[in-house]
C-alpha cells in the first residue's frame, strides 16, 4: 500500500467518525427536546362536541380514548353517577347544558385557544424535576371543565387542570361563588404552580 492510499483511507475513515459522532449528538438533542415536550390533551374539546352537537363519536371518544378522565370527572368532581351506570351520559350532557356552564365554555374557548405557554411552562417544570431525579414519573397532562369545582384534579400519574377554574379574578361570574381572597389565584398563571404542587404532594403521600 502506497502512502498515497494508506493516507486516502485515514481520512475516510475520520470523515466517517466524524459523521458518526456528529448523529450521535445531534440524535441526542433531538430525544431531549422529545422528551421535554408536553401536549394539554384538549378533553375539554371532546366533551363540550359531546354536549353541544349530542354527538355519538365524542361520547365514544370519551368512553375509549379517556376513560380514565371520565370516570374521574362523573364520580369524582361532578359526583353525578358511577361512569358505568345506565344513561349516565345523559345526566352529564344536561349537566352541561346549563346556562352558568355554557357561559364557561364559551370564556373556556376564547381564553384558552391556544395553550402552548402553558406547554412549555409545564415542560420546564418537569426538566428541573427530572434533573434532579432522573426516575421523576412525568404525569400525563389535560384540560378540563369542572362546573366551578375541583381546579386541579390528580390521580396516579395524571393531571387535570379544570380551565374554567382559571378565567381571571375580574371574570364577571367568579364574585357569585368566591370571595376576593379566592379569586386572587384563579389566573392563568397559577394554572402551573398549583398543578405541579398538588402533584408534588401527592407523591409524597
Amino acid at each position: 500500500m502506497t502512502r498515497r492510499s494508506a493516507f486516502f483511507i485515514l481520512v475516510i475513515m475520520l470523515a466517517l467518525l466524524c459523521g458518526i459522532g456528529y448523529w450521535s449528538w445531534h440524535a441526542s438533542d433531538v430525544d431531549r427536546a422529545q422528551e421535554s415536550a408536553v401536549r394539554i390533551d384538549r378533553f375539554d374539546r371532546v366533551l363540550d362536541e359531546y354536549v353541544s352537537l349530542g354527538s355519538y363519536t365524542a361520547l365514544h371518544r370519551l368512553n375509549t380514548e379517556y376513560p380514565m378522565e371520565t370516570k374521574l370527572l362523573i364520580e369524582n368532581v361532578l359526583q353525578i353517577g358511577r361512569v358505568d351506570e345506565a344513561n349516565v351520559e345523559k345526566k352529564l350532557r344536561h349537566y352541561y347544558l346549563d346556562s352558568i356552564v355554557q357561559v364557561l365554555l364559551d370564556e373556556v374557548h376564547h381564553q384558552y385557544t391556544d395553550v402552548s405557554d402553558l406547554e412549555a411552562e409545564f415542560a420546564h417544570a418537569f426538566d428541573s424535576l427530572r434533573a434532579r431525579d432522573a426516575a421523576f414519573p412525568v404525569p400525563h397532562v389535560y384540560a378540563q371543565i369542572a362546573c366551578l369545582r375541583q381546579s386541579i384534579v390528580i390521580a396516579d400519574t395524571l393531571i387535570g387542570i379544570s380551565l374554567d377554574k382559571y378565567l381571571g379574578e375580574d371574570f364577571p361570574l367568579y364574585p357569585h361563588f368566591f370571595t376576593p381572597e379566592q379569586r386572587q389565584h384563579m389566573k392563568r398563571s397559577d394554572i402551573v404552580p398549583d398543578a405541579i404542587g398538588l402533584y408534588l404532594r401527592s407523591l409524597r403521600e
